[in-house]
């Protein structure tokens, strides 16, 4: 390639920055952190007539104020000028809370382009835009456009190829005679000041808008610049404007500049209230949450149906292949351990993870969908009053209510929130919620050890979690959500429409197979670490490296209230909750055969029986508490490390769970020593 230009997708969270992204790169982009910061950084490329183009999906906000990292990472791309076009994507449907983002672009010295999106979801809605007028307005190439459909890209390419052969920017006059509307104003007190000063690839209104808005990052950045007395000539305007808000004052300017341009080049026709009556009950304080509870119900369901495929080809590929490599290491007169390593760590491996995928595929197909056709925002403000009190918005609902189905689903669906603080508090939380197969390991333990009482073991799981919650929150929200940057979730109810099919399914294909890759990547490491060391030749699990090791630490263990195995069962079951109870019945059972983390080592019929002669109710009540808040499967682990990049957050958050499981198993197993 002869050169290669870089493209800035900038717009507000939920524009389609990431369907655009997504549908530009393909699989051809990567993640990770922006140096120095630990802000997702998503880049990715494409080539367009000979030209190699780099994309850059910078993170979601509503301005370019430096009010928080994310922000930061944002208005800094920006004000350096690295781009050789600015992609602003706003939401046609919505224009006029959307073009906030442009009107805070203006007085960047940067080519740019905007992008009208979502313009059929607009025409649907009986909106009129008037894509022409925009841009004869604007003075910038402009497009009406829709990133879920395919069919409209030939249009964006040859629009963004004109725009970087053509670089404009936007025309600040109009802006100004909003902003210094009423005669000598700070601001143009301010610009006359500044006069010649450069900072970045801004214009000095834009930096004298942000000195009004108390823009942290570019006052300091002023203060630096100036000499002296120009400095204190700029901190005595500033000081004199204190008496009034000057963030409200340009606010006010600039949608004042907006609502001109919408008035000039837009028509709508007055909606229909077909969905008025459905939006009052799915809004409502109380019956909101009975209906949303009833939608994630139905959607949970249908999660399992779709996921129920593809988890019958991994368990059903598992004995046939797993029978296949016996006879062909017999026929080739290998060794034992060559069918061993195969069947359990390479065959196991990839079946489960196919098994574990298929699930992550339907949670993130399902809540695509209902995201698609608008009702996840309902969803989000039917429940924005609770979670504001653990310092999160109504957005987290989501993954949190899906985590019920699978942990490693859920994790992808923390990505619908703001900042990186936010997403990694849901994180935390969402570690909390028990998937169906944790639920059945300790109902099933809870009923073999006390019968009837086995009820309140459930109750006492819904009360811990809830409890849980608020001591993460304690924990981690002030740091990862300080209180000064606790908003309460503002937005509009986007239309209701049509979801795209195609992009849909394009897009989770795409976020599943990389989910995938990864997983098994981490899913074979994990159970080759296990064979090797629960591998013997004579299958005697006495023979066994973990047999010798965990009788080495059982007096360590027994302080948490499990013996040896049980805590063998405890770490298998990091790996997949139902490997612990498999394990327990290898170890318990004595059946001399050799235990794997990925082979599927069902529960003997008398493992009720074995548990109840071997150890006792202590003991039980531990494991139990234990498994409660045991660490989620390792396909979650390697999403959640996936999200937030870093070994350090990760480590983190398994650390405390690991901390606060055994905590709970020495609290149980020393409170049933007094009781039984």
């Amino acid at each position: 390639m002869a050169e290669t230009k870089t493209i800035a997708l900038l717009g507000q969270p939920n524009s389609g920055k990431s369907t655009l992204f997504n549908n530009l790169t393909g699989l051809h982009q990567h993640v990770g952190n922006w140096p120095g910061k630990t802000v997702e950084r998503a880049e990715g490329f494409f080539c367009y007539n000979d030209v190699e183009y780099k994309v850059v999906d910078l993170p979601g906000s509503y301005g370019l104020s430096a009010n928080s990292e994310e922000e930061v990472v944002t208005r800094n791309f920006i004000w350096n000028g690295v781009a050789d076009l600015t992609c602003v994507l706003v939401d046609a449907s919505q224009l006029e809370r959307s073009l906030y983002m442009l009107a805070d672009f203006v007085g960047v010295r940067s080519p740019v382009m905007l992008v009208l999106n979502m313009m059929d979801v607009a025409e649907a809605a009986g909106k009129k835009i008037d894509v022409k007028a925009i841009e004869k307005k604007l003075g910038i190439p402009v497009l009406g456009f829709s990133a879920a459909e395919t069919s409209r890209y030939p249009e964006f390419f040859k629009k963004m190829e004109a725009a970087i052969k053509h670089p404009t920017c936007l025309d600040s006059a109009d802006l100004r005679e909003e902003l210094n509307a009423g005669g000598e104003t700070p601001l143009h007190m301010l610009e006359e000041i500044l006069d010649d000063l450069k900072i970045g690839n801004s214009e000095n209104l834009w930096l004298a808008v942000k000195l009004l808005e108390n823009d942290k990052l570019v006052r300091k950045a002023v203060k630096d610049a100036l000499p002296f007395a120009r400095r204190n000539a700029v901190e005595s305007i500033l000081n004199s404007a204190e008496g009034c808000d000057g963030g409200i004052a340009t606010g006010e300017a600039k949608y004042r500049w907006i609502s001109k341009i919408v008035k000039e080049t837009c028509s709508e026709k007055t909606p229909e209230k077909v969905f008025g009556k459905w939006d009052r009950i799915a809004t409502h304080r109380i019956k909101g949450k009975i209906f949303s509870f009833v939608i994630m119900v139905v959607s949970l369901i249908c999660c399992m149906i779709l996921a129920f495929p593809g988890m019958g080809i991994g368990f059903g590929l598992q004995p046939v292949l797993q029978s296949l490599v016996d006879r062909i290491c017999g026929s080739l007169g290998l060794w034992p351990v060559v069918a061993s390593f195969i069947n359990n760590v390479l065959v196991g491996g990839t079946c489960i993870t196919i098994c574990m995928t298929s699930f992550i595929f339907s949670i993130v197909f399902v809540f695509r969908i209902l995201e698609e056709i608008g009702y996840m925002a309902r969803f989000s403000y039917a429940f924005d009053n609770w979670l504001s009190r653990l310092g999160l918005h109504g957005k987290a609902i989501m993954p949190l209510f899906s985590g019920i189905g699978c942990t490693a689903g859920a994790v992808c669906g923390t990505r619908v929130l703001d900042t990186r603080g936010q997403r990694l508090l849901a994180l935390v939380l969402l570690w909390a919620i028990p998937c169906g197969s944790k639920v059945a390991v300790v109902l099933f333990l809870a009923s073999t050890f006390f019968g009837s009482a086995a009820p309140f073991f459930a109750l006492g799981y819904v009360a811990l979690i809830f409890a849980s919650f608020w001591l993460s929150s304690f924990l981690f929200g002030n740091k990862l959500v300080p209180e000064n940057e606790r908003v309460g979730m503002i937005m509009e109810l986007p239309p209701y429409h049509k979801p795209h099919w195609k992009m849909i399914a394009a897009m989770v294909g795409r976020s599943t197979w990389g989910i995938f890759k990864k997983a098994l990547k981490m899913i074979l490491m994990v159970a080759a670490l296990f064979w090797a060391l629960s591998y013997a030749s004579d299958g005697n699990v006495e023979n066994t490296i973990l047999y010798k090791i965990g009788n080495a630490i059982e007096p360590v263990t027994m302080f948490f209230g499990m013996r040896w195995e049980l805590f063998v069962s405890y770490l298998g079951g990091m790996f997949s909750k139902e490997a612990s109870l498999g394990i327990m019945s290898t170890l318990f059972n004595h059946t001399g055969e050799t235990f794997s983390l990925v082979t599927r080592v069902a529960a003997s019929e008398n493992l009720g029986e074995v548990l109840a002669r071997t150890i006792s109710k202590p003991e039980a009540l531990a494991f139990i508490f234990a498994s409660m808040f045991n660490v989620p499967c390792v396909l979650a682990m390697g999403t959640t490390y996936r999200e937030v990049g870093t070994i350090k957050w990760l480590a983190t958050i398994m650390g405390y769970y690991i901390a606060l499981s055994l905590g709970l198993a020495f609290i149980g197993y020393h409170i049933g020593l007094l009781i039984f």
